[in-house]
């Protein structure tokens, strides 16, 4: 029988001892990875099965060590799965070569948060086990102390109160749906104020408040968030807004004002930062949304949670985009970006404050009614008209 290492190892250090995580192993009941301590012995007996390799051939090899206590280690090795038979292989062939173009980091997070127990703070649990993990989790929280605030406040800075005039939303819900587009092209005519306000209000700002005990006061907005944490936090780039001066802002949901982080906007930085997308770089304005880390990982203590923050800026996104249609301006989003350089701009450290979404709106240059005509195909409208005429004709 040959063994290979399996090709699903990620190690790290905890607490001084070596761990290795086979990712494709199944989390235990309780949702906790299952790593498995090693030495440098084991290290160097997993060195030997890079590929197919006959377990007797190995003590020959490894000459400095008991060949009996290598016999042994490979025993153990294979029992903790970190060496594998070929029928064990099957799976994990399949998930590295599907996952290559993407590479062992995105890989590792996909499996290595899947099928992980969810433990709520309250509600029925199905089992002891469960319950015993809850009340860890209760208590871990409640060691914690407070909750974290609900507003990232920024008492000394400058800021600019918008206006609470808002636009009213009555345009048709479906077809604001059907019209949305990304932008890629604007006129160059300021963003009016009252689309400014309306689209930050809509997207960022507090609906209701809700009481939620011991994980404090929370805010509803009108995208759905894991638990209501709202961890996101959005960094307002204006470039062509009436009467708000060029600059970098930090919108503040709590009183609806932007407070200035910087004044001017650096046009080559934004070129820079953003690879010269002109779908992001030439708008009226742009939101960079960030992820306020101990917000969300207050109540949330399993890495599962950044895919929530995750989907939570995408919901984010798609209401941003709506009420950017619904306003009358041209919307448009994108990921790609200088996380370093970007964050650096914004003033925030990286690391408990990240970015992970930019979005952008101004007054758009092409049809608004979502159908979609580029340039040079202008007669294809009248074309479908023709044969929808035909189609619905009479007699038919």
């Amino acid at each position: 029988m040959e063994l290979r290492r399996a090709r699903s190892l990620v190690g790290y250090w905890i607490d001084g001892e070596l761990v290795l995580d086979n990712y494709l192993d199944a989390a235990s009941e309780t949702g906790e990875r299952n790593g498995v301590a090693v030495d440098g012995p084991s290290v160097d007996i997993l060195e030997q099965f890079d590929d197919w390799t006959d377990p007797e051939t190995v003590p020959d090899r490894l000459d400095r060590y008991d060949a009996s206590s290598v016999r042994d280690a490979i025993k153990a090795l294979t029992e903790a799965g970190l060496l594998r038979t070929r029928d064990e292989t099957t799976v994990e062939d399949q998930v590295m070569d599907a996952w290559q173009p993407w590479g062992e980091p995105a890989t590792f997070f996909h499996f290595g948060t899947k099928d992980t127990a969810y433990v709520s703070v309250d509600g029925a649990v199905a089992d002891a086990g469960m319950a015993a993990r809850r009340e860890e989790i209760r208590a871990e929280i409640a060691a914690d102390g407070p909750p974290p605030a609900i507003f990232a406040r920024r008492p000394d800075a400058e800021r600019i109160h918008l206006t609470r005039a808002f636009l009213p939303l009555r345009r048709d819900f479906g077809e604001v749906l059907v019209s949305r587009r990304t932008h890629r092209t604007y006129k160059d005519e300021p963003v009016p104020l009252r689309s400014l306000s309306t689209v930050l209000h809509y997207t960022f700002a507090p609906m209701y408040f809700y009481d939620a005990g011991m994980l404090g006061n929370l805010m509803l907005r009108t995208s759905p968030c894991g638990g209501a944490r709202h961890e996101s936090e959005c960094y307002v780039i204006v470039r062509n807004v009436e009467q708000i001066p060029p600059g970098i802002y930090h919108y503040s949901p709590e009183d609806h004002s932007l407070e200035i982080v910087s004044a001017g906007v650096d046009q080559r930085l934004m070129d820079r930062v953003l690879f010269s997308q002109k779908m992001i770089t030439t708008a009226g304005f742009v939101c960079f949304l960030t992820v306020n880390l101990p917000r969300a990982m207050y109540k949330y203590r399993s890495a599962r949670m950044l895919r929530t923050v995750l989907l939570n800026t995408g919901h984010l996104a798609q209401t941003f985009a709506l009420t950017a249609t619904a306003v009358g301006l041209g919307p448009a989003q994108n990921d790609a970006f200088s996380d370093s350089e970007v964050e650096s701009m914004l003033g925030i450290d990286g690391i408990s404050e990240t970015a992970v979404y930019v979005l952008a709106a101004g007054v758009p240059d092409r049809r608004t009614d979502g159908f979609p005509i580029e340039d040079g195909h202008e007669d294809l409208e009248r074309r479908v008209g023709e044969s929808l005429a035909r189609a619905t004709g009479p007699g038919r």
